[in-house]
């Protein structure tokens, strides 16, 4: 079920600086981990209810832009293969930072 509460873009970020902050210490990999495991998590469930009801194909577009939110795509991507769906990963525009050079090769 899909809840009908969400963070604005300044609480997300908000949020964020909080967690990575000394007091919490997250960091941005943790983040971006956790994010894109619970958004697999979200499709695998959804799948489910498809798929009872006749569905067969499990095939996933994951588009991912060049920030944080195409990092916690990479992750969600590489996520949605382990519970045995087939994502496409749609990066146009990739950074060139370690995190998402890393992120892409846990992919592969």
């Amino acid at each position: 079920m899909v809840s009908s509460r969400y963070l604005s873009r300044q609480a997300a970020i908000d949020l964020d600086v909080v967690l990575m902050s000394p007091e919490f210490g997250y960091s941005v990999y943790q983040l971006m981990e956790l994010a894109g495991m619970t958004a697999a998590q979200a499709f695998h469930q959804y799948w489910a209810v498809e798929k009872a009801q006749g569905t067969t194909a499990a095939r996933v577009l994951v588009v991912c832009g060049p920030g944080n939110n195409g990092g916690d795509g990479l992750v969600a991507a590489r996520h949605l293969k382990l519970f045995g769906h087939s994502p496409t990963v749609f990066y146009p525009k990739r950074p060139q930072n370690q995190l998402y050079i890393d992120l892409l090769t846990q992919n592969n």
